[in-house]
């Protein structure tokens, strides 16, 4: 019997030869309690993975067919709401790759529960390929860089940790020294951010950053970690609850294009500034 409301669950098993030229659809409800219904939308919305010889992709297509020992991989979390959508906005493009604006609550790409709504997806639909340079948690709005090839992705990563400079704003709780930095380990790996406290008012200070190296979480774990957390992060720090959500921004990338060897400067829109 099927499950009207099934909870948050994972399913990975290879097809056997009495699969062979079966719907994908009938053999994941087949060995599921998940509807055809259900999972129809989950393929459209990315979290179902087909890997064929040895190849891991998504399965999208409701005809899509399996071959003896292929390895399906379905994932539903009914707490993820799938119907969410972005504006992703342009600021600067190429031929060879694109710098997006994306909003707060915006994945930059999917998850193994799906990938509708993120930035990778709103751009593969209209380009042919699609390749990540960075990445922003989903909670930080900012400047996310896309290569439309893997040899410009290439380019730009290489150059990315040392050549690109990258500015953020953010709201912290508690007072600051007018500059400084913070060093330390990050999974192991150095990280550093260095900030300007603009001004402060109240318990709250208003700082400029540039990153030296881009660690997962790193702004939010320097300024947690130093007792001055962002405001409304969600994850680090205590009594630094917001209303309007995490005040830390991405709002400038500079860099030289490494085809044109033109400088490259790109910002938000003054009216998504921080202050």
């Amino acid at each position: 019997m099927i499950d009207e409301k099934p909870k948050k669950q994972d399913f990975k098993f290879t097809a056997t030869k009495e699969d062979n030229a079966k719907l994908l659809v009938d053999i994941i409800a087949k060995n599921t309690n998940l509807s055809k219904s259900l999972i129809k939308r989950l393929m459209l919305n990315g979290s179902v993975f087909q890997t064929y010889k040895g190849k891991r992709k998504n399965a999208r297509k409701a005809k899509n067919t399996l071959k003896e020992g292929d390895i399906i991989e379905c994932y539903y979390d009914p707490n993820i709401n799938q119907d969410l959508e972005f504006r992703f906005n342009v600021i600067f493009e190429t031929t060879h790759y694109g710098i997006y604006h994306k909003p707060p609550g915006a994945m930059t790409e999917g998850t193994k529960y799906g990938d509708r709504g993120s930035l990778l997806r709103h751009i593969e639909k209209k380009k042919r390929f699609a390749y990540l340079v960075n990445r922003l948690d989903r909670e930080i709005e900012g400047l996310v860089v896309v290569a439309y090839d893997s040899k410009t992705q290439n380019l730009l990563q290489e150059m990315w940790r040392e050549k690109v400079l990258k500015r953020y704003q953010a709201i912290v709780l508690g007072e600051l020294p007018i500059v400084g930095t913070f060093e330390q380990k990050i999974n192991n790996k150095f990280s550093k951010t260095s900030f300007e406290c603009i001004k402060t008012e109240g318990n709250h200070s208003y700082v400029e950053l540039e990153l030296a190296t881009e660690r997962k979480h790193q702004v939010r774990i320097h300024f947690s970690d130093n007792g001055t957390p962002v405001l409304g992060d969600p994850i680090f720090g205590q009594n630094n609850k917001n209303r309007n959500g995490l005040m830390l921004i991405s709002y400038c990338l500079e860099f030289t294009d490494p085809i044109t060897k033109k400088l490259i400067t790109a910002e938000l829109p003054e009216r998504r500034m921080l202050f």
